[in-house]
């Protein structure tokens, strides 16, 4: 069953265009992330699905609803919509926090549905702490534990875990991700994190230009990019020369161009391999990242992702082994 329906979206604010024809699907129990650069709309498109925004054009559907319909705004009371800041009350302690969304319930369902949230959210021991008194991450559960108080249909995720960081955030990743699937409810994220939107999502949509450039599951977007663009936002590539292309039987043309990871370029010793000059390398930890000139080819330069360079030695000088099936033929443009 689809929970969310965006059907020719589009969005202007005065005369300038933020976005246009904008269409995808959420079905019940999936996962879909919004993603693309800073100001693209992604944020846009998830306070029109909550009626925060309303002067767009298209559709959009909840549960088979109409959210404005002859004219008219309903704002769905299924939605739940977790802000990347919490939007936490700071005079309320954790449990008013969350009873905060039940007050049309009794005084003993409330009760028994903020004491079955606060176990199942890890916070029975914070109950009665201010919020200033939590850590960030705890913070996080509390906002999200409010949400999914009233029982949502769709949870709309507004860059939720960007003030956490890099080891909380990746715990409550796959924390949240079960969550939505044990809930079954259907939930967009909305993020600029190319690894958060591959291990987090069901589908992406990735925007760009004002418009939707291409959707579909994670492995379908990394494997089979349309353009360019969506293989090096999901990826670390490099834009292979025209006359390498040729020299690899390759054939590419105007509109198309053949690209590779960086981590599919071997170093190699041998000499009839492609010759390169090493211009730098950075150690990034468990790997080097060597930025080389291809002497043979008018100079252009490729990333390299390698394990190891020791045997390099002191050498500015590099072959490169490149296998033909690791070249992806993209569109330069959608």
């Amino acid at each position: 069953m689809v929970g969310i329906s965006v059907k020719d979206f589009g969005i202007s604010f005065g005369s300038t265009k933020i976005l246009e024809n904008i269409s995808f699907e959420v079905e019940q129990g999936e996962i879909v992330t919004i993603l693309g650069p800073s100001g693209c709309g992604k944020s846009t498109i998830l306070r029109s699905i909550a009626s925060l925004q309303d002067n767009y054009k298209g559709d959009i559907f909840i549960n088979e609803h109409c959210l404005i319909k002859d004219g008219k705004k309903d704002c769905h009371k299924d939605i739940g919509y977790i802000f990347q800041d919490y939007a936490l009350f700071p005079h309320l302690n954790v449990k008013e926090n969350i009873e905060f969304a039940l007050y049309r319930l009794n005084v003993n369902e409330r009760q028994r549905r903020v004491d079955k949230l606060l176990k199942q959210f890890d916070l029975t021991d914070h109950r009665n702490k201010q919020i200033h008194e939590l850590s960030g991450g705890q913070q996080q559960r509390v906002s999200i534990a409010r949400v999914m108080a009233y029982e949502p249909k769709v949870i709309l995720l507004d860059e939720p875990f960007s003030n956490l960081d890099t080891l909380l955030r990746n715990k409550t990743k796959v924390w949240l991700k079960k969550l939505i699937k044990d809930m079954g409810v259907s939930a967009i994220l909305v993020t600029h994190d190319q690894k958060e939107a591959l291990s987090m999502s069901d589908k992406i949509a990735i925007i760009n230009n004002k418009k939707l450039e291409q959707f579909g599951t994670p492995k379908e977007l990394f494997d089979k990019p349309k353009s360019y663009y969506v293989a090096n936002f999901l990826n670390k590539i490099n834009a292979l020369p025209d006359n390498l292309l040729e020299d690899l039987g390759v054939e590419a043309s105007s509109e198309n161009m053949g690209v590779i990871s960086i981590d599919k370029i071997k170093i190699t010793n041998e000499m009839d391999k492609i010759k390169a000059s090493i211009l730098d390398v950075s150690f990034c930890g468990d790997y080097y990242e060597l930025h080389v000139s291809l002497d043979n080819y008018d100079n252009s330069e490729l990333m390299v992702k390698s394990f190891c360079i020791d045997c390099l030695g002191d050498s500015v000088v590099c072959y490169l082994d490149i296998n033909l099936s690791d070249v992806k033929i993209v569109k330069k443009t959608v």
